[in-house]
């Protein structure tokens, strides 16, 4: 396996449009990294996109540019070099132990599974909060069939009062991580809306220790039993290639980031060289490791 930096050409970057191609559909970034790899019938490689100034520091000819991480099983542009991209490959073999401690980040596409369909995590939390709230307070008269998310939430903010305002700060009271925010100011609109962060992080909790069971690792948790687990970043993509039929068609990714703990090695290092999750060929599934200091 190797592990490798792939660059956009300054030169590139500076003279055509193509980073604005890069960031308006997520097939381009696929379809170009696969240049890399031209004798491969089959994708043999996982990638992330990041920005190359964020990665790289103030250095000459570092900009905007993205760079992409690549773990993959055959050394990439091995046949000479490539016009768009500048790659820098090493050998990838991890050197793993069960119980071994890691910091981790993951960008993952978290979705699961409810009655034989797909459901993205995050806004498949909100909305079964909000539809829980208003079935408690008999508000779901109040809201069309469709039942959408903002229909949800603006019954429970027009007709909730202050029942609604007792149970959400209820809600938050019980919430480690979110009961000093009941030391502010808050609005009803403020709670709920906090409240509703606190679903979905506990949502992402629950899928990222399913997927551990899966791939051979376990959350670590401090001392006061939370698990050391951040999310950011959660981003809608659209994959316009689809067609006029499915111009909803894409994917949702959220970037984690925590500590855990190797609890089956040959698990792990097959999570490491394949992938956690869906929509790998779109940047999502590489978990970038390293020991925790």
């Amino acid at each position: 396996m190797y592990f490798s930096r792939v660059r956009v050409r300054p030169e590139i970057f500076r003279k055509t449009r193509l980073v604005k191609v890069l960031a308006d559909n997520s097939y381009t970034p696929h379809r170009l990294l696969w240049d890399l790899f031209p004798d491969e019938q089959k994708r043999c490689f996982l990638f992330r996109e990041e920005i190359a100034r964020e990665q790289l520091g103030i250095r000459g000819g570092v900009r905007g540019e993205p760079v992409y991480y690549l773990v993959s099983s055959v050394r990439p542009g091995s046949k000479g070099s490539n016009p768009i991209f500048t790659v820098e490959s090493k050998a990838y073999h991890p050197r793993l132990q069960q119980g071994d401690i890691l910091c981790f980040d993951l960008r993952a596409n978290p979705v699961i599974t409810k009655s034989g369909r797909k459901h993205d995590v995050v806004m498949d939390a909100q909305r079964t909060f909000l539809k829980a709230l208003c079935n408690e307070f008999r508000l779901l008269d109040h809201v069309p069939d469709s039942l959408k998310k903002g229909e949800l939430k603006r019954s429970l903010l027009r007709h909730g009062g202050s029942a609604l305002d007792a149970r959400l700060t209820s809600l938050l009271r019980e919430d480690p991580l979110y009961a000093d925010r009941l030391e502010q100011r808050m609005t009803l609109g403020d709670k709920l809306n906090w409240s509703i962060k606190a679903m979905v992080d506990r949502e992402l909790v629950r899928w990222v220790e399913q997927k551990g069971k899966q791939h051979g690792f376990a959350l670590l948790r401090d001392r006061h039993g939370l698990p050391k687990l951040q999310n950011s970043a959660y981003r809608w993509h659209g994959l316009h290639n689809k067609g006029a039929k499915e111009k909803r068609a894409g994917f949702s990714s959220v970037d984690f980031t925590g500590d855990i703990r190797v609890t089956d090695v040959q698990k792990f290092t097959k999570a490491l060289f394949e992938g956690i999750g869906r929509s790998k060929a779109f940047g999502c599934g590489l978990m970038l490791v390293k020991r925790c200091n």
